[in-house]
């Protein structure tokens, strides 16, 4: 038995030899799972809404196979919900999931912002630069979704910019919820000046390489902020 396994694996096909095709960088679903994320941001799709096929297979000129690959893939990101027997719905994110997802954001991101600060050259700080810039640019043109797509690759830019190969695999982990994060918190209080210098000042700091003001600016920015917003809800119901 032991000769006729290693027969076998001895006359398996390598991957070289393999006639299949190459898997396409881009698809129907990831575009239709885009155009999901920004009637989310747009606040097209509200929390709790139920979708439906009919009309989303339309809208987007996809079919429901289609379409429904797309919702899967933001049900597996948590943008969106599917009950048994109800069908799928935008996400509600309470109050409480927002503080919670700030708690662990500031660990990640104060980590992070040490991590750029403390590089020997400035190609952290300069990829951050850059992220902030395209964020500000968004800013300036009143496009408020593409301020909330730009604020959300700013984050990833800051996860990215540390060089730490465990908080670029965290980061997909955690994407999804700090967008619907930034959903919420736009939806309660749209400010983009406060954004504006919110952001400037971050950058400023990881700049200037003192620890201590990194970690204490990196709290305002996400625990003071959550905590700010989780009063302004009131009740902790979210949306």
């Amino acid at each position: 038995m032991a000769r006729s396994q290693r027969s076998i694996s001895k006359e398996a096909p390598r991957a070289a030899e393999l006639n299949v095709p190459a898997v396409q960088s881009s698809t129907r679903r990831d575009e239709a799972a885009h155009l999901l994320r920004q009637s989310l941001l747009r606040g097209d799709l509200r929390p709790g809404q139920r979708l439906k096929e009919v009309e989303l297979t339309a809208a987007l000129n996809i079919t429901r196979p289609t379409l429904r690959e797309a919702m899967g893939q933001l049900i597996h990101e948590g943008m969106l919900v599917q009950v048994p027997y109800k069908g799928v719905s935008v996400a509600e994110f309470s109050a409480f999931e927002f503080l919670d997802v700030a708690n662990v954001r500031f660990a990640l991101e104060s980590t992070a912002a040490i991590q750029i600060a403390a590089q020997s050259d400035a190609r952290g700080i300069e990829q951050l630069r850059a992220a902030l810039d395209v964020h500000l640019n968004a800013i300036e043109n009143g496009d408020e979704v593409e301020a909330d797509m730009t604020h959300l690759a700013f984050h990833q830019t800051m996860y990215e910019a540390a060089e730490s190969p465990l908080l670029v695999r965290i980061w997909p982990l955690i994407a999804a919820r700090i967008q619907m994060a930034i959903t919420v918190d736009q939806a309660a209080r749209r400010d983009l000046v406060r954004d504006r210098d919110l952001h400037v000042r971050l950058v400023d700091v990881i700049e200037d390489g003192d620890e201590a003001a990194i970690v204490e600016e990196v709290r305002q920015h996400v625990k003071v902020s959550a905590e700010e917003l989780f009063a302004l809800l009131g009740d902790g119901s979210g949306g």
